[in-house]
């Protein structure tokens, strides 16, 4: 529970942020009350904001949310729901108020400008960046994929790697089998499944990786080594260090190629 109560209130900080989003939601929703020409509708949608803020903050509802749908979605998705439709109802209701039609493009303008500058752009918030190559993955993803194809030789191999690289390996080149799905979903074996939890743990121990990475027959491991006695463990383990692509390592078990 106390990752939990953490998490919603990192998520608040987060959805507040820098931003206007408090202020700009305040607004909409005191246009609504005071200029909605049905005032039940407009309460209506308040109140829907409101329950809305508090099932998504509370931990208890919060923890059942993301037990559904991951915390990703959570975040990213979600939040979309009380914010939108209160800004948008309300400052209709207020363009709406006047009769004049210059008047209500000028605060047409004037609102959309507000929100513009509420927040940060999609280009600028650096959730996007220039890539070279032809199937739009992250360049690193097209590295070690490029080097573990050079390695295989067109043979069939197993790869385990994080969340983050795993997704992108797929869509980068279909033909690297994986040992698992987006969250260990679809994997080998059991072992798989844990192979996926070790990997993915905040401080993952590379006896237990190396080891279940041979249980699962994995000819590579693509992850970030928490530290170097993590490197040695791989080694050690059968998983030498076939290259790296900062921050990640590519390791290579000769016993599967």
């Amino acid at each position: 529970m106390k990752e939990i109560i953490a998490w919603t209130v990192n998520v608040w900080r987060m959805y507040w942020g820098n931003g206007w989003i408090p202020y700009l939601l305040a607004l909409g929703g005191a246009c609504a009350l005071i200029f909605g020409k049905k005032k039940k509708n407009s309460l209506s949608l308040v109140l829907y904001s409101v329950f809305l803020l508090v099932l998504f903050f509370c931990p208890f509802s919060g923890r059942v949310i993301m037990k559904c749908i991951g915390k990703i979605v959570y975040w990213r998705v979600l939040w979309l729901l009380p914010t939108v439709p209160l800004i948008a109802g309300g400052f209709t209701e207020l363009v709406r108020r006047s009769r004049n039609r210059i008047v209500q493009v000028i605060l047409v303008l004037v609102l959309t400008g507000v929100i513009a500058a509420s927040g940060t752009g999609m280009i600028k918030a650096g959730n996007f960046e220039r890539v070279y190559n032809r199937q739009q993955v992250p360049d690193q993803i097209a590295m070690i994929c490029n080097r573990i194809n050079e390695d295989r030789e067109g043979k069939e191999v197993r790869i385990a790697a994080d969340e983050y690289t795993a997704s992108y390996i797929r869509v980068y080149d279909p033909s690297l089998k994986m040992a698992y799905g987006r969250r260990g979903d679809g994997a080998v074996g059991k072992k798989a499944r844990v192979l996926y939890k070790q990997i993915t743990s905040e401080v993952p121990d590379g006896k237990k990786t190396s080891s279940l990475a041979d249980a699962v027959h994995c000819t590579y491991v693509v992850m970030v080594p928490p530290d170097e006695n993590f490197v040695l463990d791989m080694v050690a383990g059968g998983y030498q260090v076939l290259d790296t692509v900062s921050p990640y390592y590519i390791f290579s078990c000769d016993k599967y190629k």
